[in-house]
């Protein structure tokens, strides 16, 4: 039988550097493999080979990538995308016109003509195929969580019916039931005859649906924990009292409670699509919300950002899930940095250089990412960059909506590693909005569960995680009443 896809001695460099270097492997018809490895070793730059395209500054220095047989470097065959080969990137902000409703842009991606009687139930099909209610049709991405828009990417992906679908990262955006439903669903694809090639560093979530692993870098297991850290004397930073927020006539949030201290960890936990984020947009200023008020240090904010003075937007800082929408695209790292060192500290610039350098090291980045720009680096690496503009400001909080959840297993313990210092030594406050029980278990000093954008439950998380159980036990656990998760 002939190879779908067949990688041989494939070499790719950037800058000298070999980023590729001898891979070799193949996937036949209706088989999935997985290639895995850790942040930075390739793997998204690999897929992208698969359809034909080089990051910028990236060359092909040897070896091949055929897809049914035919190249796909320097020059893809026209049918290769869309038809023969469907792609879902890492970032979901990526790959969704912000200013399209959700059914214009899976109606587009069909490159069909299809009868305005049939648009509907053919846009409820689409969805349904990834677990999607209909409803969501008619909602612009900005109005969906971040699990809720790649579900979307997949469903535009499958709706071509392609012979080979390539998934980089797919599930890291999604809690519990929805990364269950996206990996059934494509279960189904690959039991109907379609090639999966999967990029991940999260190899439990798919090892019942790939045959095979393919293994570029030197992989590594990490994991960490900390000690809970007592916050009862601690003084209350930041205080948000009935925050009733959502969109349109959409209620998502409901007379949400939230006390931080000084210091402590507070893992925000929830299904994707309960009003994790939109409780972060909140704290940070970027969401009005219908009712509430929000205090920092007993002094109450303005809900709009623009409204607060420069020291209330430094004190506060967002981390986002998606590190491409947050980057601009033509700024390099060291000018991303340079902003808030101006804007919010106004820092010299004879300390500009010492202060990067400062900022990339507590990210665990050299100092070369400095002058390279967000498409020339790894989803991991992209957000360390966002987390390293966050701390340029010096906030007394960071608000970090789901920043592990792109990460590779030792990346994501350096990174929460790294937050656990740096509250240590600047009694940084730090509200994680997380799906994961276990990374909420792992470094959050307390825990609130939100469910059906209700505070479902609230306490230590030593008292609600109890080690030895399963995340799925934790979750029932949790959530014994509830459906969300």
């Amino acid at each position: 039988m002939t190879a779908l896809l067949e990688v041989q001695n494939l070499r790719l460099t950037a800058a000298g550097r070999a980023i590729v270097d001898g891979v070799s492997f193949q996937v036949e018809p209706g088989e999935s493999v997985a290639i895995t490895g850790p942040s930075g070793a390739g793997k998204t730059t690999l897929a992208l080979t698969v359809l034909g395209h080089l990051r910028d500054g990236v060359t092909h220095d040897g070896g091949q990538v055929l897809v049914d047989g035919r190249p796909t470097l320097p020059q893809p065959p026209p049918e290769l995308r869309g038809g023969l080969v469907g792609y879902v990137g890492q970032d979901p902000g990526n790959s969704l016109n912000p200013y399209a409703r959700v059914a214009t842009t899976l109606l587009r991606v069909t490159a069909r003509s299809v009868p305005r009687p049939q648009r509907s139930a053919l846009v409820s099909e689409l969805l349904a195929r990834v677990g999607l209610p209909t409803e969501l049709a008619q909602r612009y991405p900005h109005q969906l969580s971040g699990g809720q828009q790649q579900r979307v990417v997949i469903a535009a992906a499958l709706a071509r019916n392609p012979r080979l679908l390539v998934l980089d990262e797919p599930t890291t955006a999604l809690d519990l039931v929805a990364k269950a439903e996206v990996v059934a669903e494509l279960r189904r694809v690959s039991d109907a005859g379609i090639s999966l090639l999967w990029v991940t560093h999260d190899l439990a979530s798919v090892e019942t649906v790939v045959d095979r692993v393919v293994t570029i870098g030197e992989p590594t297991t990490a994991s960490y924990s900390h000690a809970p850290v007592a916050t009862a004397a601690r003084e209350v930073v930041l205080t948000a009292t009935g925050v009733t927020a959502g969109y349109g006539h959409t209620s998502v949030l409901r007379a949400v409670d939230l006390e931080l201290r000084s210091g402590e960890l507070l893992a925000v936990l929830g299904a994707s699509g309960v009003g994790k984020s939109t409780l972060a947009r909140v704290l940070t200023g970027l969401h009005r919300p219908a009712s509430g008020t929000l205090a920092h240090r007993g002094e109450r904010l303005p809900w709009d950002v623009r409204r607060r003075s420069r020291a209330e937007r430094a004190a506060i800082q967002l981390v986002g899930q998606n590190p491409a929408e947050a980057l601009h695209p033509r700024q390099t790292v060291r000018t991303a940095l340079t902003r808030p060192l101006v804007r919010l500290r106004n820092l010299p610039t004879a300390e500009h250089d010492g202060e990067i350098k400062l900022l990339l090291d507590a990210v665990q980045l050299p100092i070369e990412v400095a002058d390279r720009l967000p498409g020339e680096l790894s989803g991991g690496m992209r957000q360390r960059v966002a987390l390293a503009r966050a701390l340029a400001a010096r906030p007394e909080v960071i608000v970090c909506d789901e920043i592990t959840s792109a990460l590779d297993s030792s990346t994501q313990s350096a990174i929460l590693r790294m937050l656990d210092e740096l509250r240590a030594e600047l009694g940084l406050a730090v509200v994680l909005i997380t799906h994961d029980a276990d990374v909420a278990a792992s470094v959050s000093d307390r825990l609130l569960v939100l469910a059906s954008g209700r505070v479902a439950r609230t306490g230590a998380t030593a008292d609600l995680l109890p080690p030895g159980e399963s995340p799925e036990e934790r979750v029932r656990h949790l959530l014994i009443d509830h459906t969300d998760l």
